[in-house]
């Protein structure tokens, strides 16, 4: 079952999932895909958010050592 997001219902979905409604059996959906569909079938592109890191972490590979 769907629910609508409540955190903030006002917002632009900047982390949106995309989904279908399927109006097909199982038996359907596994007999579509033949030996010949999935060795055309391409991946489907997924983007994941840029990871945000906060200005005072130090994580580069000389972390937590003194130069000098």
């Amino acid at each position: 079952m769907h629910r609508p997001r409540t955190n903030n219902p006002g917002a632009p979905d900047d982390d949106a999932v995309s989904h279908s409604d399927i109006s097909q059996a199982p038996e359907e959906i596994l007999a579509y895909w033949t030996p010949e569909r999935m060795a055309e079938a391409k991946p489907r592109e997924v983007r994941l958010p840029e990871p945000t890191a906060s200005p005072d972490a130090d994580t580069g590979p000389d972390a937590g050592t003194e130069k000098g």
